[in-house]
């Protein structure tokens, strides 16, 4: 009864003074429930490890309510009878007016259980491990409020390309795995791109990190064709088939009169009672239909040419460094990265 009447008092300071303070990412960490002896050492450790990294972290702030009693507590208070029922946890949020809480258990030996629990959503981390000593208290914190870290390999078929995960660097790849070196990362998704000077920039590869695991990414790259040569290429096409286009109209406009002017003699010498010969005719047939086709391969090649000098002119080969992955990654900021001046020059034309 008496403990009843503790609990009940704290709990209705904390309401008072809490519950219009609560955020919808505020999270109120409750004592954890000494199951062993010789642990509340340990459990004082893991509670204060806790409350520091959410203060220390940017997507959470700390509730004040909670601090002063233990989920068992909190049972015996609200009459919540059933351990792990989420309608249990959503009436701790309820009772705190947190709308997440943190809670758990500690044995003897240090096995340490916590959840975070989000009213509404569900549970949102959940750490086991053994806590000895503050480092591991630190470590059991880290894990619950950072996440779990795994590890992530890149491997190319051009070593020594620039990684970027989520448009920062954040190493070099390597031409085989027992080579790379393992980038550390919270378990998330994140997208991985690479760069290297003279080698084309693939599409971006979305990669998963779970905690304690390790995941591997391969991306192949080829020899970029220099820009400008391509213009100069193009270019030169254009031009060229202006010329040859201009020169098909050119003979056949010179083919018209000629065609016309034998067509006259023929006609002139029929009438004159002269012999007609067939070959004429077929001359004048070839000359007729010559005159069509060179008209019509004119009238391309000098469209294409056209085409082909306003691309060379206009047209950006260099093209504009976007990973349409990254540009479309909703857990990417859209802002501009600063990066070192030796890597600002990959980031030109970047679109977050």
């Amino acid at each position: 009864m008496k403990l009843n009447r503790i609990s009940g008092a704290l709990l209705a300071c904390t309401c008072f003074f809490g519950a219009t303070d609560a955020w919808a990412d505020t999270v109120a960490v409750m004592k954890l429930d000494v199951l062993g002896d010789k642990v509340d050492a340990q459990a004082t450790q893991v509670f204060e490890a806790i409350r520091t990294a959410i203060m220390n972290a940017e997507d959470f702030d700390l509730d004040a309510n909670g601090g002063d009693l233990t989920y068992t507590e909190m049972q015996m208070v609200t009459g919540c009878d059933k351990e792990s029922s989420i309608a249990c946890y959503d009436t701790a949020c309820e009772t705190l007016g947190a709308p997440a809480i943190v809670f758990g258990s500690i044995k003897t030996g240090g096995e340490t259980h916590v959840v975070w629990y989000k009213s509404g959503v569900g549970v949102f981390r959940e750490v086991k491990m053994t806590v000895t000593d503050q480092a591991s208290a630190d470590a059991l914190a880290s894990k619950l409020v950072v996440g779990s870290k795994g590890q992530l390999i890149v491997t190319s078929n051009v070593p020594g390309a620039d990684v970027f995960v989520d448009g920062k660097r954040v190493g070099m790849s390597a031409e085989f795995k027992e080579n790379a070196t393992p980038i550390d990362l919270v378990e998330g998704k994140y997208i991985v791109t690479i760069r290297k000077d003279g080698f084309t920039k693939e599409d971006a590869v979305s990669v998963v990190i779970e905690g304690d695991k390790m995941a591997e990414v391969h991306i192949n790259m080829a020899v970029a064709t220099d820009p400008e040569v391509v213009r100069r290429g193009i270019l030169i096409g254009g031009y060229t088939s202006l010329g040859v286009g201009a020169a098909s109209i050119i003979v056949a406009g010179v083919l018209i009169p000629v065609a016309a002017g034998k067509g006259d003699g023929v006609a002139k010498d029929i009438n004159d009672g002269e012999i007609f010969r067939k070959g004429d005719a077929d001359d004048i047939d070839t000359m007729k239909i010559s005159s069509q086709v060179l008209f019509g391969v004119g009238g391309f090649l000098l469209a294409a040419g056209v085409a082909m000098v306003v691309t060379g002119y206009v047209y950006d080969f260099a093209g504009e460094d976007i990973d349409r992955g990254l540009a479309s990654n909703p857990y990417v900021p859209k802002i501009d990265f600063n990066l070192s001046p030796s890597y600002q020059g990959m980031t030109m034309g970047w679109k977050f």
